[in-house]
């Protein structure tokens, strides 16, 4: 482990440290600040892709040396270092091409599709939604064909409206028959459905962190909102959870904070981490 660092703080980004409408509250920059002199690494864990994740560390303040863990835990890597990989584990070779055929019977019926590589977002459609994930995350994107040019992904979003979240039940039905066992599925949002690599998990991916940093697992704390938040809970001493999270999500973890526009990064890091 890196010597100035004693303790690590996992935090995720979309509903706990960043709202919807793009707002990183002043109070949870300057906790971040504190908790980085008083030596804790503090390392984003997070649904979106490695470099929107960079971006968002870069306005939060954090340690250049610190990692980032992207795409629900299937690529992680230095923030200074991208080529210093961590872990990498995509959905790949024909269960990624039998996945994109599944897929390609919901898209375009009120349903979007992204894939990636650890630095590119590619998509097959331009629309609203692409419009508002991109605009909320910093992404900029490639326009394919078809997926099926591409071989792997480390993450498949299926995204539907903000307000239409019951569109995707289909979907998740069909994935749920076909790749039970075989994939893991997890909204992030109501109108996400985040598809990964069977085993992979934010929980998994702070495992191969605290391995590769040679941290005290007794010294780790995560804070998160939603149910991919759920295996990063399991994976540390103590787990907070948002205030705004669903009260499923609040019963997983150990301790619960305010809101996030009522401070609730600098509360837990007040009560559950610096106390």
């Amino acid at each position: 482990m890196i010597a100035k660092y004693h303790s690590a703080v996992f935090i995720d980004i979309d509903g706990t440290l960043v709202s919807r409408d793009g707002l990183m509250p002043v109070s949870a920059v300057e906790s971040i600040a504190d908790a980085q002199r008083k030596g804790f690494m503090v390392v984003l864990t997070t649904g979106r892709m490695y470099k929107s994740a960079v971006k968002e560390a870069a306005r939060a303040g954090i340690d250049g040396s610190a990692p980032v863990i992207s795409f629900n835990g299937a690529f992680a890597a230095p923030i200074g270092a991208s080529g210093d990989v961590i872990h990498y584990e995509p959905v790949a070779g024909e269960l990624f091409k039998e996945l994109i055929r599944t897929l390609e019977r919901f898209e375009r019926k009120d349903i979007t599709v992204f894939c990636y590589t650890p630095f590119e977002l590619f998509v097959d459609c331009e629309n609203d939604l692409l419009a508002e994930y991109a605009g909320r995350t910093g992404a900029s994107y490639k326009l394919v064909k078809s997926f099926s040019e591409l071989n792997e992904s480390p993450k498949v979003l299926a995204l539907a409206k903000f307000d239409e979240p019951w569109r995707l039940e289909p979907l998740y039905k069909s994935i749920d028959c076909a790749f039970r066992g075989r994939l893991e599925y997890v909204n992030s949002f109501p109108n996400y459905l985040e598809i990964n690599s069977a085993g992979v998990s934010k929980g998994m991916a702070i495992e191969k962190v605290i391995a590769r940093y040679g941290l005290d697992k007794s010294k780790t704390y995560a804070i998160g909102d939603s149910f991919n938040d759920v295996q990063m809970f399991r994976a540390v001493a103590r787990s907070i959870a948002m205030g705004d999270s669903d009260e499923a999500v609040k019963k997983q973890a150990a301790c619960v904070t305010r809101r996030l526009k009522e401070d609730g990064i600098y509360y837990a890091f007040k009560n559950y981490i610096f106390g």
